[in-house]
């Protein structure tokens, strides 16, 4: 695979996604969050596909281990991500889950970071 398909196939990943949405709604919430206009429904839409992104990678990540989840799994990851994830993170690595929430701490702080350079730029600008 060339070096601009592993690129194209990493900007639309899954934990990507979860970025730019951490992001957006970081940078919703620095602006003084706005109740009307392009902002707020770009931001609604954001709250909703962080929880689908985490839900759909458990998916991915019970199917890639041949895992039995139940049939709404996914609707019930979406409504519970921060309790359910961990949970299943540990059930399925153990001790290995502090790795991957690591991992989702270090996309977490990488995108309130993004939306703080982001905010900064905008109020020297203004």
């Amino acid at each position: 695979m060339s070096l601009g398909g592993r690129a194209a196939r990493s900007f639309f990943s899954l934990p990507a996604a979860i970025f730019y949405c951490l992001a957006a709604s970081n940078v919703h919430d620095l602006h003084g969050t706005p109740h009307h206009g392009n902002s707020a429904l770009l931001a609604v839409l954001a709250s909703v596909l962080l929880p689908s992104s985490i839900a759909l990678w458990l998916l991915a990540d019970a199917q890639k281990r041949r895992l039995f989840v139940p049939y709404d799994f996914g609707t019930f990851v979406f409504m519970a991500w921060p309790v359910l994830a961990p949970i299943y993170l540990f059930s399925t690595r153990g001790w290995r889950a502090f790795a991957t929430l690591g991992w989702f701490l270090l996309l977490y702080l990488g995108a309130a970071v993004f939306a703080g350079i982001a905010s900064f730029i905008v109020a020297m600008r203004q």
